[in-house]
């Protein structure tokens, strides 16, 4: 079964706002900081804890980090020669917003997906 690509701009701005698949109203992850999917739905009971999306979101962002800020570093490295610091400092505060900013976002459309392909697996107890 493919994914259409209609329904992913769709989806992304849907894991973006980080709702139950399920209802689409009530809060999915606990706080802005904490990525650990609720018990349960607390507008309709879907159980968001028990479908589990493994490392998915997070090789992903390793994936996403390698293949974008090895190189711009070492095309800054090869433009303008700046300190080893600076570009310690740089990257890490970098790579640490991507993470912040992506990792809830990547787990919701994980789960989105999850929802869709498997519904059955959500109802509430």
């Amino acid at each position: 079964m493919m994914v259409s690509m209609k329904n992913l701009k769709p989806d992304i701005y849907f894991a973006m706002k980080r709702r139950c698949p399920a209802c689409r109203k009530g809060d999915m992850f606990h706080s802005w900081l904490n990525f650990t999917p609720k018990e349960a739905c607390e507008n309709c009971g879907a159980r968001l804890k028990a479908q589990d999306v493994g490392d998915g979101a997070i090789v992903i962002l390793i994936f996403l980090l390698g293949f974008t800020i090895v190189p711009a570093a070492l095309i800054w490295e090869l433009a303008s020669s700046p300190s080893l610091i600076l570009q310690l400092i740089v990257w890490t505060l970098v790579s640490l917003v991507v993470i912040f900013a992506l990792t809830p976002i990547l787990k919701a459309y994980i789960m989105l997906l999850q929802y869709r392909h498997r519904k059955n697996d959500w109802k509430g107890q």
